[in-house]
């Protein structure tokens, strides 16, 4: 009898010390040379673990799996995010540094994590994508593919996070998305991943040509107030960009050309930072000797302003007639450069608005 109560005690013990499965524990191995404390990003947590011998541990708990990012102590990138779940969770990342102009960057490369069911989807798609994306009818089995995993993970957040980014790719059709789209339990997903969704599939209730803008005011950098309707009666080019954003200064040498040839002739540019820090946006004006009208809105991506014009990834751009409706859209600086041609030097620009 003795002998069959400490059994009891001991498998009661056991059962107090077995995984929490409201918990995550979150194992890491960090290659490269890096020292001090590791950051877990993971909505509004910044947890921070001590790193020795090359590992750190983190440990928590979520109510649904949860997008999670590393940072440092300096500023910091990882090459892709991933997805937090309450279970035992091992990852393997590699440390390195880059110096970009004058900023020293720690770059954090995520080679390795397993133990969530979303780490299992994303290793059976790339699998299944080295295999197949050369093939000729790879739009087709692509779709299969998306079709299989959204009927089966209909509510995890990883699936709407996926089809948001797939949809930005032109492999999809605008059908295809819209199909796509109605597997997703909308209410469960990121609502900023649905919209961005939306914006491929039912592009016609964004933002339309012929529509008349959202006027708005905001900062420039002496804190004055700018309105767009003091641009009427002039063809208005609308830049939406960030200091962290590479693609959108990448232009800049590309615009400032455009300004200087069409700026005589009735353009007029207006770049829209949506960065949430003004010393971000102020340092990145005078590196690139922006010599356009510029504004910010710190509201950044999540922002009203970004809402109204179905603003979910930059750069974005309006181009704006003098009565201030719509005349293009989202167009590169190449199309900008025709469209300027067709309008302002052709003489066509008070014909036709």
């Amino acid at each position: 009898m003795k002998n069959l109560t400490i059994l009891i005690l001991l498998t009661l013990l056991m059962s107090c010390e077995s995984k929490n499965p409201n918990a995550f524990n979150l194992d890491v191995k960090i290659n490269g040379n890096y020292s001090g404390y590791l950051y877990l990003k993971y909505g509004k947590i910044k947890d921070s673990a001590i790193v020795k011998n090359g590992n750190a541990f983190f440990k928590g708990n979520i109510s649904e799996p949860t997008l999670a990012n590393f940072g440092t102590n300096n500023i910091s990138t990882n090459d892709k995010n991933f997805y937090l779940e309450n279970s035992e969770i091992t990852t393997e990342i590699t440390f390195s540094k880059k110096r970009i102009k004058n900023h020293t960057i720690d770059c954090i490369t995520i080679d390795e994590i397993s133990g969530t069911k979303t780490s299992i989807i994303r290793k059976d798609f790339e699998a299944f994508k080295l295999k197949f994306n050369s093939d000729k009818n790879w739009n087709i089995k692509l779709y299969n593919k998306l079709e299989d995993i959204l009927k089966q993970n209909p509510s995890h957040k990883y699936s709407g996070d996926f089809l948001s980014k797939i949809s930005n790719d032109t492999i999809l059709s605008k059908k295809q998305i819209e199909s796509l789209y109605n597997l997703l339990n909308i209410e469960s997903q990121d609502q900023d991943a649905i919209k961005r969704i939306e914006s491929k599939a039912f592009p016609e209730y964004i933002v339309k040509i012929g529509n008349s803008i959202f006027d708005f005011n905001l900062p420039n950098k002496e804190n004055n107030l700018i309105s767009t309707k003091t641009y009427r009666g002039q063809l208005l080019f609308i830049d939406f960009w960030a200091s962290w954003c590479k693609p959108c200064r990448s232009q800049f040498p590309e615009l400032a050309k455009i300004n200087n040839d069409f700026k005589e002739k009735g353009l007029t540019i207006l770049g829209v930072s949506i960065d949430e820090k003004k010393d971000n946006w102020l340092e990145a004006i005078q590196i690139e000797k922006l010599n356009w009208k510029n504004v910010i809105d710190v509201e950044g991506l999540n922002g009203k302003l970004s809402k109204k014009y179905g603003i979910f990834e930059i750069p974005y751009n309006i181009l704006v007639d003098k009565k201030g409706k719509i005349i293009a859209n989202d167009i590169n600086l190449k199309q900008l450069r025709k469209t300027l041609d067709s309008i302002l030097v052709k003489k066509k620009y008070n014909k036709q608005i």
